[in-house]
């Protein structure tokens, strides 16, 4: 398993390629065979052509800050996961600038040139970002006619058709769920994201704080908790 700085390294080089607009530097973060959940939920973007096609849809034309609140590091067997925090501040083309509440995961593991990124889990919610751009004036629908034409056109219709399916999900109903799921566990809840079927939390226990994830998949949730030792 790399070694915690090693995590940390390739996990902040990947927003500080964002920042630079620098594609070879971003998509070289990747395993072979590496990922990209963004968001949650649609089928991911899974060999180098796929996630080269995200990055020209997703970040080559808007300028990305990453407004860290807190990060974890877990150790692991063979593969290491950092988690971080945050809200992600994307201004578009047309001047619009979203605000979006975000859980990201990083799972990483050694490759021949190091430590590298195996998969990004970013947990936000795809019906309320469409929901802010639509209510942000004349320069956020300027923006939405924009990004339909470009989704299908950049990323091709069955990704563009998968990536819009992040609409659906278990939504507020689920957010519900999990945090019920959580206090009657004894945690402390703060900002709760619906992904597709899986939910995310920021939970306090005591002084610790750390994220839960909830499937909500099949007919008993499934919680897997992420707290500092």
């Amino acid at each position: 398993m790399p070694g915690t700085e090693a995590i940390r390294r390739v996990v902040e080089a990947s927003p500080a390629a964002v920042a630079a607009h620098d594609k070879d530097a971003w998509t070289a973060l990747f395993a072979p065979g590496g990922a990209v959940h963004d968001p949650v939920g649609p089928p991911p973007q899974t060999n180098p052509a796929a996630i080269a096609r995200f990055y020209d849809m997703f970040i080559a034309p808007n300028r990305i800050v990453f407004d860290v609140e807190h990060d974890l590091i877990v150790p692991g067997e063979g593969t290491g996961l950092m988690i971080r925090d945050l809200t992600v501040h994307t201004t578009m083309s047309t001047g619009v600038t979203l605000h979006i509440p975000m859980h990201l995961r990083y799972t990483v593991t050694d490759g021949p040139e190091g430590a590298a990124i195996t998969g990004l889990y970013a947990h936000w919610e795809l019906r309320g970002m469409i929901a802010a751009l639509l209510l942000s004036g004349p320069r956020g629908l300027a923006a939405g006619a924009l990004l339909g034409p470009r989704l299908f056109r950049t990323l091709g219709t069955r990704a563009a058709l998968g990536f819009l399916g992040g609409i659906r999900g278990v939504g507020g109903r689920g957010r519900r769920r999990a945090a019920d799921l959580l206090h009657v566990r004894g945690l402390q809840v703060g900002k709760v994201l619906a992904s597709g079927s899986t939910v995310t939390a920021t939970v306090y226990d005591g002084d610790r704080r750390g994220l839960a994830v909830v499937d909500l998949t099949g007919t008993e949730p499934a919680l897997t908790l992420h707290l500092p030792d």
